[in-house]
Parts: C-alpha cells; sequence; structure tokens
C-alpha cells in the first residue's frame, strides 16, 4: 500500500480529536451524576450507619473502577463502540463515588475544581504531545511512585494521622499524576502516529478510547487535589 500522508495525517488527528471529545464526555457526565445524586439524595435512603455507608461507597467506586478496566480490555480486543460506552457508564458510576465525598463543596466550588483541573491537564498534554525527547521510561517511575505514596497514605490514615503528611502527600500525589498526563499524552501520541502511518483506522480509535480512559483518570484525581 502506498503511503499517504495527508490521510495519515487525518487519521491522526481524527483519533486525537476522539480522545479528547471522550475526554470531555465522561468529565460532563460524572458532573451530570453527581448534580444528579445530590437531588435526588439517593445516599439519603441508605441506613445512617456509618459502616453501612462506607460499604456501599466502596462498592460504587470498585464497581466503577472494575468497569473502566473492563472498557480498556474491550477495546482491545478491537470492540471500539462497546469499550467506549462501558467507558461513559463508568464515569457515571464514578460521578455517583463523588457526590457524597463532595456534599460539603458548593456546586461552584466543584465546578471550579474540574475547569481548572482540566485547564492543568490540557497544558501538560500539550507538553506531552510537543515534546520530542523520550520520556517512555517516565511511566514505569511514576507507578512506582504513586505505589509507594499510596502506602505512605495508608500508614498516614491508619498509624500516624499527620496533617503535615498529608498535606505532602497531596504535593505528591499532584506532582505524579500531572507527570502521569504528560507521560500518557506522549505514549498515546506515539501510538496514534503508528497507527495513521500503517493506515490503521482501527487502532487509532483503540488508542482514542484508551486513551481517553487515563486521561479521565488523571482529571478526576487532579480536581480533588486542587
Amino acid at each position: 500500500m502506498t503511503f499517504n500522508e495527508s490521510r495519515a495525517k487525518a487519521i491522526y488527528t481524527d483519533a486525537m480529536v476522539r480522545m479528547y471529545g471522550l475526554v470531555a464526555l465522561g468529565i460532563f457526565t460524572t458532573a451530570a451524576a453527581i448534580w444528579a445524586v445530590k437531588m435526588v439524595g439517593i445516599y439519603g435512603w441508605i441506613p445512617d450507619f456509618k459502616i453501612v455507608r462506607i460499604l456501599v461507597l466502596i462498592v460504587v467506586i470498585v464497581t466503577a473502577i472494575a468497569l473502566l478496566k473492563v472498557a480498556d480490555e474491550t477495546v482491545e480486543k478491537g470492540h471500539i463502540g462497546l469499550g467506549a460506552v462501558i467507558y461513559i457508564v463508568s464515569t457515571g458510576i464514578l460521578g455517583m463515588f463523588l457526590s457524597p465525598v463532595l456534599n460539603g463543596f458548593t456546586t461552584g466550588s466543584v465546578a471550579l475544581a474540574f475547569v481548572l483541573a482540566g485547564g492543568v491537564l490540557a497544558a501538560m498534554a500539550l507538553i506531552g504531545v510537543t515534546t520530542r525527547k523520550d520520556i517512555s521510561g517516565l511511566g514505569s517511575i511514576l507507578l512506582v511512585g504513586l505505589l509507594g505514596v499510596t502506602l505512605v497514605v495508608a500508614v498516614n490514615l491508619l498509624l500516624l494521622r499527620s496533617s503535615f503528611l498529608h498535606i505532602l502527600i497531596s504535593v505528591a500525589l499532584l506532582a505524579i499524576f500531572l507527570g502521569l498526563t504528560v507521560w500518557e499524552s506522549n505514549k498515546m501520541k506515539q501510538l496514534a502516529q503508528e497507527a495513521a502511518a500503517r493506515g490503521d483506522e482501527s487502532a487509532a480509535g483503540q488508542v482514542a478510547v484508551r486513551g481517553s480512559i487515563g486521561f479521565y483518570l488523571n482529571i478526576t484525581n487532579l480536581s480533588q487535589h486542587r
């Protein structure tokens, strides 16, 4: 097959536009779920026992994360449309989890947090897309760092309960998620370019959906570490 530069560019552009479009749709779905749960007062129907409420929240968040994993695996198998639908459903379920967590904040402050997080993520994504440096090894370093910080969080919650350490943890998590955004945007750019160069629209579509899942998780975490 003769290489067609304009066709490759079109495939690449379409993949990137779809990816960021799905991120925006996921954020909108989460915001809608937060608002709906708050308006209907679903969590008010749950028995007023702390352990019961905690268990309900755990079930909700585990279900949402499991669905995101299923969405990623579904897309990897070539079922792009179905994977995108599962991804959107999971963003709605995560909104149900975030609703009681953000209950103490006003609607405006929650919206501002998501807008600011989205702006920061867009800036980091731009850096990842435009950089020419090889940052392929950054991902594994950041994931190890995330695991380490998670262990520190557990120790602090169970034993130390230090407010100062909590601040340090928040700063560390913010830096890690910003770094992951740069790394992931760079990785998705390379994968989309490779798919476009082969003229493989299906592979480019997989990049769009799988990339949106990672970006969505980053922006959700960033919005909670403002």
